[in-house]
Protein backbone atom coordinates (compact mmCIF):
# COMPACT_ATOMS: atom_id res chain seq x y z
CA UNK A 1 0.00 0.00 0.00
CA UNK A 2 1.43 3.35 -0.61
CA UNK A 3 1.37 6.22 2.16
CA UNK A 4 -1.30 8.59 1.49
CA UNK A 5 1.67 11.41 1.24
CA UNK A 6 3.44 9.59 -1.34
CA UNK A 7 3.74 11.30 -4.74
CA UNK A 8 5.05 10.51 -7.90
CA UNK A 9 8.09 12.86 -9.39
CA UNK A 10 7.43 13.52 -12.69
CA UNK A 11 11.07 15.29 -13.19
CA UNK A 12 12.15 12.09 -14.60
CA UNK A 13 12.03 11.50 -17.97
CA UNK A 14 11.62 7.45 -18.71
CA UNK A 15 10.32 6.62 -15.56
CA UNK A 16 8.09 7.92 -12.46
CA UNK A 17 9.52 7.77 -8.72
CA UNK A 18 7.59 7.43 -5.54
CA UNK A 19 8.02 10.41 -3.65
CA UNK A 20 6.98 11.48 -0.03
CA UNK A 21 7.15 14.71 1.88
CA UNK A 22 8.43 15.10 5.09
CA UNK A 23 8.90 18.13 7.62
CA UNK A 24 12.86 18.01 8.01
CA UNK A 25 14.58 19.75 10.52
CA UNK A 26 17.61 21.97 9.15
CA UNK A 27 20.64 23.64 11.12
CA UNK A 28 21.63 24.70 14.29
CA UNK A 29 18.90 27.20 14.57
CA UNK A 30 16.47 23.99 13.92
CA UNK A 31 14.34 25.40 11.01
CA UNK A 32 11.59 23.41 10.46
CA UNK A 33 11.39 22.86 6.06
CA UNK A 34 9.12 21.00 3.68
CA UNK A 35 10.88 18.52 2.03
CA UNK A 36 10.50 15.51 -0.84
CA UNK A 37 12.42 12.15 -0.94
CA UNK A 38 11.97 8.21 -1.16
CA UNK A 39 9.13 6.44 1.31
CA UNK A 40 9.80 5.24 4.24
CA UNK A 41 12.06 7.78 5.83
CA UNK A 42 11.82 7.02 9.78
CA UNK A 43 11.22 10.56 12.59
CA UNK A 44 14.61 11.21 13.64
CA UNK A 45 16.25 9.97 10.52
CA UNK A 46 19.63 12.05 9.38
CA UNK A 47 19.55 12.90 5.51
CA UNK A 48 21.55 14.78 3.23
CA UNK A 49 19.39 17.09 1.05
CA UNK A 50 19.90 19.66 -1.19
CA UNK A 51 19.05 23.54 0.26
CA UNK A 52 19.05 26.90 -0.79
CA UNK A 53 22.56 27.45 0.98
CA UNK A 54 23.62 24.31 -1.06
CA UNK A 55 24.01 20.16 0.28
CA UNK A 56 22.85 19.96 3.95
CA UNK A 57 22.45 17.13 6.83
CA UNK A 58 18.95 17.43 8.40
CA UNK A 59 16.45 15.14 10.61
CA UNK A 60 13.03 13.75 9.49
CA UNK A 61 10.29 15.62 11.89
CA UNK A 62 7.61 13.52 10.27
CA UNK A 63 5.78 13.27 7.22
CA UNK A 64 4.12 16.34 5.49
CA UNK A 65 0.07 16.10 5.14
CA UNK A 66 -0.70 13.54 2.73
CA UNK A 67 -3.72 16.12 1.44
CA UNK A 68 -1.17 18.83 0.37
CA UNK A 69 0.58 18.28 -2.85
CA UNK A 70 4.09 19.31 -3.05
CA UNK A 71 5.49 22.32 -4.05
CA UNK A 72 8.19 24.29 -5.79
CA UNK A 73 9.57 25.21 -2.40
CA UNK A 74 10.04 22.34 -1.25
CA UNK A 75 13.73 21.00 -0.33
CA UNK A 76 15.03 17.56 -2.30
CA UNK A 77 16.31 15.07 0.29
CA UNK A 78 18.96 13.45 -1.45
CA UNK A 79 19.24 10.32 0.60
CA UNK A 80 19.83 8.55 3.91
CA UNK A 81 23.48 9.33 5.82
CA UNK A 82 25.80 7.07 5.63
CA UNK A 83 28.22 5.56 7.95
CA UNK A 84 30.78 7.64 5.69
CA UNK A 85 28.64 10.14 6.37
CA UNK A 86 28.93 10.29 9.62
CA UNK A 87 32.38 10.12 10.40
CA UNK A 88 32.87 13.20 7.40
CA UNK A 89 29.92 14.99 9.63
CA UNK A 90 32.18 14.42 13.13
CA UNK A 91 35.37 16.03 10.94
CA UNK A 92 33.06 19.14 9.90
CA UNK A 93 31.63 19.41 13.29
CA UNK A 94 35.18 19.85 14.69
CA UNK A 95 36.20 22.51 12.45
CA UNK A 96 33.37 24.40 12.78
CA UNK A 97 33.70 24.46 16.76
CA UNK A 98 37.34 25.15 16.12
CA UNK A 99 36.06 28.31 14.06
CA UNK A 100 33.37 29.12 15.85
CA UNK A 101 35.95 29.04 19.23
CA UNK A 102 38.46 31.32 16.77
CA UNK A 103 35.75 33.83 16.24
CA UNK A 104 34.32 33.90 19.33
CA UNK A 105 38.14 34.41 20.87
CA UNK A 106 38.88 37.47 18.53
CA UNK A 107 35.80 39.22 18.36
CA UNK A 108 36.21 39.25 22.80
CA UNK A 109 40.07 40.38 21.72
CA UNK A 110 39.20 43.42 19.44
CA UNK A 111 36.01 44.57 21.42
CA UNK A 112 33.50 44.36 19.09
CA UNK A 113 29.89 44.35 20.44
CA UNK A 114 28.49 41.32 18.35
CA UNK A 115 27.50 37.93 19.60
CA UNK A 116 27.87 34.83 17.69
CA UNK A 117 25.54 32.36 18.65
CA UNK A 118 26.23 29.63 16.46
CA UNK A 119 26.93 28.58 12.74
CA UNK A 120 25.96 26.15 10.26
CA UNK A 121 28.05 24.50 7.34
CA UNK A 122 26.81 22.89 4.08
CA UNK A 123 27.72 19.11 3.95
CA UNK A 124 30.76 19.70 1.79
CA UNK A 125 32.26 21.85 3.72
CA UNK A 126 32.02 24.82 1.30
CA UNK A 127 30.03 27.48 3.55
CA UNK A 128 29.70 28.90 6.90
CA UNK A 129 26.62 30.23 7.72
CA UNK A 130 27.02 32.55 11.08
CA UNK A 131 24.76 33.60 13.68
CA UNK A 132 24.57 36.64 15.71
CA UNK A 133 22.84 37.95 18.54
CA UNK A 134 21.93 41.90 17.39
CA UNK A 135 23.45 43.93 15.35
CA UNK A 136 26.98 42.94 13.44
CA UNK A 137 29.99 45.76 13.72
CA UNK A 138 32.47 46.67 11.19
CA UNK A 139 34.89 44.81 13.40
CA UNK A 140 32.49 41.41 13.36
CA UNK A 141 32.27 41.44 9.85
CA UNK A 142 36.47 41.72 9.08
CA UNK A 143 36.88 39.09 11.71
CA UNK A 144 33.63 36.69 10.45
CA UNK A 145 35.61 36.65 6.92
CA UNK A 146 38.58 35.81 8.22
CA UNK A 147 37.26 32.64 10.24
CA UNK A 148 35.29 32.20 7.37
CA UNK A 149 38.46 32.19 4.09
CA UNK A 150 40.42 29.80 7.53
CA UNK A 151 37.64 27.47 7.77
CA UNK A 152 36.70 26.88 4.19
CA UNK A 153 40.19 26.51 3.39
CA UNK A 154 41.01 23.87 5.92
CA UNK A 155 38.11 21.84 5.36
CA UNK A 156 38.14 22.27 1.77
CA UNK A 157 41.76 21.18 0.95
CA UNK A 158 40.73 17.97 3.19
CA UNK A 159 37.85 17.20 1.87
CA UNK A 160 39.73 17.43 -1.27
CA UNK A 161 42.74 15.40 -0.44
CA UNK A 162 40.32 12.92 1.05
CA UNK A 163 38.81 12.61 -2.21
CA UNK A 164 41.64 11.86 -4.15
CA UNK A 165 43.19 9.39 -1.60
CA UNK A 166 40.03 7.38 -0.88
CA UNK A 167 37.99 7.62 -4.23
Amino acid sequence: MVHPAAQFDKSTSSRKTLMTRYFVRIGSLSEIHASVGRPGLERGRRVILRTERGVEVGEVVAPCDPLKPAAASDLQILRPTTEQDDLLIGRLNRHKREAVEACRAELSRCGSTATLLDVDQSFDGGTLVMHFLGPVDVIAESITKKVVDRYESIVRSRHFAKLLSDG
